[in-house]
C-alpha cells in the first residue's frame, strides 16, 4: 500500500493566491501551485510548462534543443533519401528523353530504346551510390550526428561535423539550456562552428508532415524544400505533436 497523499495540499497564506493557480481553484490535473498536485502523489509541471525530457530542452531564449545521433546503417532513412533523390533525377531524365523522341517523330521504338538507356544508367548507378553511401557513412564514423533547434517560428536542422561526438554536442545544450554552469555565448558559438550544413524549415510554409516512427523520423516538407527531424522514442508524439500544431498551411 502506497502511502501518497490523496487530499489536495494546504493553503498557504504567505504564499501569492496561497500557493494555487491563479484562479485559486482546484484543477482535476492536479494543478497546485508550481509542483502540481496529482491525486496519486506526483507533483508533476503546469499544462502551461515547457516540454522537457532526458534530451529536449527548452531554453532561455525560448527554443527547443536536442542532439540526436543515427547510425547511418542501423537506419536506412538517410539511404532511402539518397535513392529517392537521384530516382527523381532518373526519371526526370527519362520523361526529357521519351518527350524529345516523340516530337522528332521517332515514335514509340525510340521512346522504348530511351527507357532502356535509362534502365541501363540505374543498374549502373544503383551500386555506386551503395558503394559511395558507405563511404560517406564510413568518413564520419557510421554516425549521423545532428542538432534541433524548434520554436512556434520552424525547425533548424544542424548536422554536425564528424568530429563532434554526441557526448560533447550534450554538453554544449546543457550549457546553453543552463543546466550546467558556462559560457552560453561560448557553447553557441561551438555549434555553430561544428555546423557542416543546415537546412531550416519555416512553419508558416510547410505543407505536410509525415510520422514514420519506425524509422524516429518526422518528415517536414515544404513545397521545394524536404527536412527531416529525428527524435527518441519518448520524445516522439511531443516533437510530431507540436510541429503538427504550428503549420498552418497542412495539407489534411
Amino acid at each position: 500500500m502506497n502511502n501518497y497523499p490523496t487530499t489536495p495540499p494546504p493553503y498557504h497564506p504567505q504564499q501569492p493566491n496561497g500557493g494555487y493557480p491563479q484562479n485559486g481553484n482546484y484543477q482535476p490535473n492536479g494543478g497546485y501551485g508550481p509542483g502540481g498536485y496529482s491525486p496519486n502523489g506526483a507533483y508533476g509541471p503546469q499544462p502551461n510548462q515547457p516540454y522537457q525530457s532526458q534530451n529536449i530542452h527548452y531554453c532561455a531564449d525560448g527554443k527547443y534543443r536536442w542532439v540526436y545521433e543515427m547510425h547511418m546503417m542501423k537506419n536506412p532513412i538517410l539511404m532511402i533519401t539518397v535513392y529517392k533523390a537521384f530516382g527523381l533525377t532518373f526519371i526526370i531524365l527519362w520523361v526529357i528523353m521519351a518527350f524529345i523522341s516523340l516530337i522528332s517523330g521517332d515514335g514509340l521504338e525510340s521512346v522504348m530504346f530511351s527507357t532502356k538507356v535509362v534502365l541501363i544508367i540505374i543498374a549502373i548507378f544503383v551500386p555506386l551510390i551503395f558503394l559511395a553511401f558507405l563511404l560517406v557513412a564510413a568518413m564520419n564514423g557510421w554516425k549521423y550526428v545532428v542538432m534541433f533547434e524548434m520554436d512556434e517560428h520552424g525547425l533548424l536542422h544542424r548536422q554536425l561535423q564528424k568530429q563532434v561526438k554526441k557526448a560533447k554536442a550534450i554538453g554544449w545544450l546543457a550549457v546553453i539550456a543552463g543546466l550546467l554552469g558556462g559560457n552560453r555565448g561560448a557553447a553557441s558559438a561551438g555549434f555553430v562552428a561544428a555546423t557542416k550544413q543546415e537546412l531550416y524549415s519555416d512553419f508558416s510554409a510547410v505543407r505536410s508532415v509525415k510520422a514514420k516512427r519506425g524509422f524516429s523520423t518526422i518528415k517536414v516538407n515544404e513545397t521545394l524544400t524536404r527536412n527531416q527531424a529525428y527524435a527518441s522514442k519518448e520524445d516522439f508524439d511531443f516533437v510530431y505533436q507540436y510541429i503538427l500544431a504550428h503549420c498552418p498551411r497542412l495539407k489534411l
